[in-house]
């Protein structure tokens, strides 16, 4: 392990980006970059991904982890907005488009995922049309209050009504919702850079005039939480509008930072970075910024560095930078700049975790009753309509697992998968259950399972133990899942019932074509690879685990051991054996869970929605590798297909 760096100068970087909420832009989970940051001497980072707070949830988890290694480190939560002044003006503006057919099918065709792919040069068109149009705003959290209305705005941005292609925020969702947070005026695709595109031709008085017009609102809004963001890089235009925000903040009196607006979690990975990004728009038509397949040969040519810097490297941008740029700034404004984040950082923000109390319809739970008394009720109610109210061996296992159930606090789980068995069937056919959940009389007295585990000798214990700690998991089958969430969300509304998330990643087959084809290595040579790599190395896998009989899919390190077509191709082309290293496992992109929903009140304030084709979905995921809901509070309930029994 490397010695920690010991900064001269204080700084703590806050604006950054990670392959979890900026898919296709930045590269690398939030650990990646929180380990780095550590080691590079930070006391804290900032997570802004762009319009979403996908990221949080790892976030969270590492800043623990870090935690228990005596590691001490911050973890700021914060977004990448997208603003508009006015969604009012705006959605005019798209209402018109909507009128146009032409112009209305690009518009359908826009709104497809709950992800974002940043495009660089759109932001800083001047012509471009209001409904593509959109500035970067970043807000970070301070405290609880924040981060609930910092939840508010990002969930209320994917509303259908704010979203076009990407989530916006206006001044007035500001207005409302701004206590607790802090915001900064972000790079060349920010607020004020808005202003500067907008009206550079016009000159420097029209330029300052609408700067200071903005900053008016946004004080008004903020208070001493708006900061002027500089940033440091080789291109000409950040440098003349450095100035204008020094000249613009100098004025009213707002404070300026100096930020790193990392895209990358260690000054290495550049090139990988910049590769991921080419992948993002294989086959939509590459946009001006991405130029050809063929990757910089130094960071140089690309003219900024994006990684969690510390503050003496963030001094030496500044110069370096400044220098090539022929810019002149005032040594002391930027110094201050610099170490001002650590202020903020320090000072201005609490050190906190998400409040993660597990959230659970109150509604589940009838006036006069507690979660405990109201399950009994219902479960002696179903054993008497199985006419086994007087049967012993039925109330003795039903009081033992009603124990159990209460002394874990599980009891309104069980209540809202009773009130979701009752509305599914009402309306479809629903399985006789499946799993460990077939061993509790619980869910039998409930016909949430429809198997009696005293018949059939089934223990509870497989099902909950007494000393369990994580919710039971009750797989609960339907004709059609995709229906039935429809008519919960019908029934207690898109804020109480959402879907879950998955976040699909790059696979190894997908990633030796992609990044070849950005190569220019023919396809016939890459399809025999991958035609035959996994046929190769799965038996080979399989012998090396003692597995004789059986499916088996070997893993992305297998595959490479064991696939000798597949080491001859990395040996001929080793650009692409290290591209696929860096690459592989990082997020492709967002779909749906088959049957998984969380539902609670009020999600749109305890979590950050986004949405895909206009329906809410979780921000986090709950999969085999990744179980990040029940650690922030939320818990999953099951509604799988009765086709998955097949």
């Amino acid at each position: 392990m490397t010695e920690r760096i010991n900064p001269t100068i204080p700084f703590v970087n806050l604006h950054g980006h990670s392959v979890a909420g900026s898919i296709f832009d930045a590269l690398g989970f939030p650990q990646d970059h929180m380990d780095f940051a550590y080691e590079n001497g930070l006391e804290a980072l900032a997570l802004t991904d762009h319009g979403n707070m996908n990221g949080l949830s790892w976030q969270v988890l590492h800043a623990k982890k870090m935690e228990e290694q005596g590691k001490n480190f911050k973890p700021i939560y914060g977004c990448e907005a997208y603003f508009v002044p006015s969604i009012s003006d705006w959605r005019k503006e798209y209402t018109k488009a909507m009128e146009d057919k032409k112009q209305a099918q690009k518009v359908v065709e826009g709104e497809t995922s709950g992800t974002t792919i940043e495009n660089e040069e759109e932001t800083k068109k001047s012509s471009a049309s209001i409904l593509n149009r959109r500035r970067h705003l970043v807000l970070l959290a301070q405290n609880q209050t924040g981060l609930n209305n910092l939840f508010k705005l990002v969930s209320d941005s994917y509303r259908e009504e704010n979203y076009y292609r990407y989530p916006r925020v206006d001044f007035e969702m500001l207005r409302n919702h701004s206590e607790g947070i802090i915001a900064s005026s972000a790079c060349l695709g920010g607020v004020y850079a808005g202003r500067y595109w907008e009206n550079r031709d016009k000159g420097e008085k029209a330029i300052l005039d609408s700067m200071r017009e903005l900053t008016k609102n946004m004080v008004e809004i903020f208070g001493d939480r708006w900061y002027g963001e500089l940033q440091w890089n080789n291109v000409p235009e950040q440098h003349s509008l450095n100035h204008f925000i020094i000249q613009v903040c100098e004025e009213f009196g707002v404070k300026l930072i100096s930020t790193a607006d990392s895209h990358y979690p260690n000054p290495n990975a550049w090139k990988d970075r910049e590769l991921y990004k080419r992948l993002g728009w294989l086959g939509q038509g590459r946009p001006e910024w991405a130029g050809s397949g063929e990757l910089p040969i130094s960071v140089e040519e690309i003219g900024y560095e994006l990684y969690p810097k510390n503050g003496d490297q963030m001094w030496e941008s500044y110069q370096k930078y400044s220098s090539l740029c022929n810019a002149k700034y005032d040594d002391n404004v930027v110094l201050d700049s610099i170490k001002e984040t650590h202020n903020i950082a320090m000072n201005r923000v609490e050190k906190f975790y998400p409040d993660n109390t597990v959230r659970l319809p109150d509604f589940v739970v009838p006036a006069g009753e507690t979660a405990n008394s109201a399950l009994e009720k219902f479960c002696l109610e179903g054993l008497r309509a199985k006419n086994l109210h007087n049967n012993i061996e039925y109330t003795d296992r039903l009081k033992l697992e009603l124990d159990v159930i209460g002394d874990r606090g599980f009891s309104k789980y069980f209540l809202t998968m009773n009130e979701i068995v009752k509305v599914s069937n009402e309306n479809m056919l629903t399985g006789p259950g499946r799993g460990s959940a077939a061993g509790s009389l619980v869910t039998y007295a409930l016909d949430i399972t429809q198997i009696d585990p005293i018949k059939y000798n089934l223990l509870f214990s497989r099902f909950l133990r007494a000393d369990a700690t994580d919710y039971p998991d009750i797989d609960f089958d339907v004709a059609d899942p995709m229906a039935i969430k429809d008519v919960l969300i019908q029934k207690w509304g898109d804020n109480t019932v959402v879907p879950i998330s998955n976040w699909n990643t790059l696979q190894l087959k997908s990633l030796v074509k992609d990044i070849s084809k950005l190569y220019g290595i023919p396809f016939t040579e890459v399809n025999k690879v991958t035609g035959k790599m996994m046929a190769e190395a799965t038996p080979a896998a399989k012998t090396a685990h003692g597995i004789k009989a059986g499916v088996y899919t070997p893993t992305f390190e297998e595959v490479k051991q064991y696939s000798p077509t597949l080491q001859e191709f990395l040996r001929t082309y080793p650009n692409i054996a290290t591209h696929i290293d860096a690459l592989y496992g990082q997020v492709r992109s967002c779909s749906r869970h088959a049957g998984g929903v969380v539902v609670a009140e009020d999600l749109d304030k305890y979590m950050p929605l986004i949405s895909s084709k206009n329906v809410r979905q979780t921000p986090w995921s709950e999969g085999q590798n990744v179980r990040h809901l029940e650690p922030m509070g939320f818990i999953k309930f099951d509604i799988l297909g009765l086709s998955t029994l097949r």
